[in-house]
């Protein structure tokens, strides 16, 4: 199987940047290969770093002795310094990095109120674009873009830096468009020998020669270095990256599994296709991941996709993140966007199969994108030279004045890497981890965010109603989508939002604890051929009509149910117009329902017909399997209509 993956981009056009002190404005050419810049060390009487608790005694800075009879006082003093007025002890947390100078000390004698002076500096190494970096840490700020963010919508590590938690000891693969190995904020954390390009020969070790920015950024959100005085931080300061030059590969069944392969813990792929028809994944490429999680300890992290919305001509429909290529397996960790004002990034793709939310931004120009690492130079990147850049930060910006960052990278290619970022420091906390424990664990300290979203935009009703120029593709007394739902075991689930955005600090906190319980996977039905787990009913679907047929399948076993999939087989020469809804077993009256497939979807751009493919749920999380599981099909625009012919079920769980 050869088929050709694309990054998750929303923007494909140049836009300018800047770099950082010390760095060269040479154009990456015939020259050679980008030099990178030592890291700056900021000294002075003295030193700490931002984002960190410090505490300093100066009494030996002081001309005579002052250790008794005294108390202290200063003046000229940054905001963030304190000073205990009985023992002169300095203490602060600084969120800025720099040099603090002529900083003057006051001791005054209790006996006769003489004074003594002196003054010292105080080193703060950072990183200066932190501060912008609203995914960390939510001020509000506006990271140079027109609106600002809410307060409060992040990932809440700050905590977890403090604690001396960053994610050393994990190794971490960004397998995309290549890399820029050799940025003046991600050399030192490179996993050097272990990069890979996949238009090379077999065994395909070599330099991942980026073919654009979008692999450096990811890299970036992930580990760029901190406390280094450049650029921002990543979300795992100190774990180690290789980057692989796959998708300009061929992309083959072989190289697939190969670059889902090797010494490494954690896989991102901010990547995917937009599929207009209802093509099955490599099945050989779904059990190696399936093997890789299960028996040798790996992590898979995929992008749910941007293409919430996709139009031709007056027809404007959603696709579903179940669709692209791997997305229905349980054993992807599929990860959505959310803005920095806490709702779903407007470009997001939705589905029953998300597992969580992370910042992904909007796109730097009304409201703020994700600040990352950029490729070097001006002359490439997002962040190029340019007359019309897209906001201030973008060209010629005092912080960023080589070009060497962008303020402008989003997506859910940014939303995965911040995800592949919490799970590294997930793994220092705990390094027995398994990937199951790490779903576990975010399914109980995600945070539930945007309660009332399904009474806004693309809530309730089809996103046609709510875009000018398109055809309504509302169904009467249909539900489009169902917001939050507190499933029978007391999970709340969003097609939207997963379980919800992911807490680092309260993930970590579970992981230094955590001790499975969950036992052995069990599969029911891992083929989908598997008798009393199957049924061909072969039912016409009503036409243009929010009734829809139904079938259900008995199921006895005792499980916990951890993901469900199912496989569909329906004729139907509109397939777009079809959704899909999965209710499960019935305990004290409650049944939880599952939408795994909107109606009038994006499959309404294609001329394919009928559907044959795989579906994954995770609204069922922690319920039991035993009983009825309830398939509804409906079509959703009249004209065409349809048969459900078979369909099956497979339930994973303990």
């Amino acid at each position: 199987m050869i088929r050709f993956l694309t990054p998750f981009l929303i923007f494909i056009i140049f836009i300018s940047c800047g770099g950082e002190e010390g760095s060269t404005t040479s154009p990456r050419g015939n020259e050679g290969p980008y030099s990178p810049a030592a890291p700056i060390i900021f000294e002075a009487d003295f030193s700490t770093s931002e984002g960190k608790d410090f505490s300093f005694d100066p009494l030996d800075k002081f001309p005579q002795d002052v250790s008794t009879g005294h108390t202290f006082s200063y003046s000229n003093a940054p905001s963030f310094l304190q000073i205990n007025s009985l023992t002169g002890e300095l203490t602060g947390e600084a969120e800025i990095s720099g040099i603090f100078e002529n900083i003057t000390l006051i001791a005054t004698n209790i006996s006769d109120s003489s004074t003594v002076e002196t003054k010292i500096s105080i080193a703060i190494n950072g990183d200066p674009l932190r501060l912008h970096a609203w995914h960390l840490r939510n001020n509000g700020q506006k990271n140079f873009a027109i609106a600002a963010g809410k307060a409060g919508v992040d990932i809440n590590v700050h905590e977890v830096f403090k604690e001396g938690i960053y994610g050393e000891g994990v190794r971490l693969v960004v397998s995309d468009s290549g890399g820029e190995i050799n940025h003046d904020d991600l050399y030192l954390n490179m996993l050097s020998g272990f990069h890979r390009d996949y238009s090379l020969n077999s065994p395909f070790i070599g330099d991942p020669v980026p073919t654009n920015a979008h692999g450096t950024a990811v890299a970036g959100i992930i580990n760029s270095m901190g406390w280094n005085n450049r650029g921002s931080i990543g979300v795992a300061p100190k774990a180690k990256t290789a980057i692989f030059q796959f998708l300009d590969s061929t992309q083959s069944t072989a190289l697939l599994i190969s670059q889902a392969s090797g010494d490494f813990d954690i896989f991102n792929y901010s990547y995917g296709d937009v599929l207009y028809q209802d093509t099955l994944s490599d099945p050989d490429y779904l059990d190696h991941i399936k093997h890789q999680v299960l028996n040798e300890q790996k992590f898979y992290i995929k992008a749910a996709g941007n293409e919430f919305i996709l139009s031709s001509g007056n027809t404007c429909a959603s696709h579903n993140a179940n669709m692209p290529f791997e997305n229905e397996s349980p054993h992807m960790i599929v990860v959505g966007a959310v803005n920095a004002s806490g709702g779903k990034a407007s470009y997001s793709n939705v589905g029953s199969n998300l597992w969580v939310t992370a910042p992904g931004g909007e796109f730097g120009i009304s409201y703020p994108a994700i600040i990352t690492t950029d490729l070097p130079t001006c002359f490439r990147g997002y962040s190029a030279a340019s007359s019309n850049p897209l906001n201030d930060f973008e060209y010629q910006h005092p912080l960023n004045d080589r070009c060497h960052y962008t303020s402008t990278m989003n997506g859910t290619s940014s939303a995965a890497p911040v995800v592949s970022g919490v799970i590294a420091l997930m793994l220092e906390a705990n390094p027995a981890l398994k990937q199951r424990d790490i779903k576990h664990i975010f399914a109980n300290t995600s945070k539930k965010i945007d309660p009332d979203h399904d009474d806004n935009l693309f809530g309730k009703v089809h996103p046609s109603n709510v875009i000018g120029g398109c055809t309504s593709l509302n169904l009467s007394g249909h539900e489009y989508e169902l917001g939050w739902v507190e499933n029978r075991a007391g999970y709340w689930f969003n097609n939207f939002y997963g379980f919800g955005l992911v807490d680092a600090e309260a993930a970590v906190a579970a992981a230094k604890i955590y001790s499975s319980s969950l036992g052995s996977l069990v599969e029911t039905n891992s083929n989908f051929n598997t008798s009393g787990y199957s049924a061909q009913p072969n039912a016409n679907i009503p036409d243009n009509s929010s009734a829809g047929v139904t079938n259900t399948i008995t199921l006895s076993d005792n499980l916990t149910v951890e993901s469900v999939q199912i496989k569909v087989n329906i004729s139907h020469d509109e397939p777009g117009e079809i959704g899909i809804e999965l209710t499960g077993p019935e305990t004290s009256s409650q049944r939880t329902k599952s939408i795994l497939l909107n109606i009038n979807n994006s499959l309404l751009l294609d001329n394919d017909k009928n559907l044959n493919f795989v579906l994954a749920s995770h609204a069922f999380y922690g319920e039991n399997a035993q009983g009825d599981w309830t398939i509804k099909v409906i079509d959703g625009r009249s004209g065409t209509t349809g048969k459900l012919n078979s369909w099956s079920i497979n339930i994973l769980g303990h």
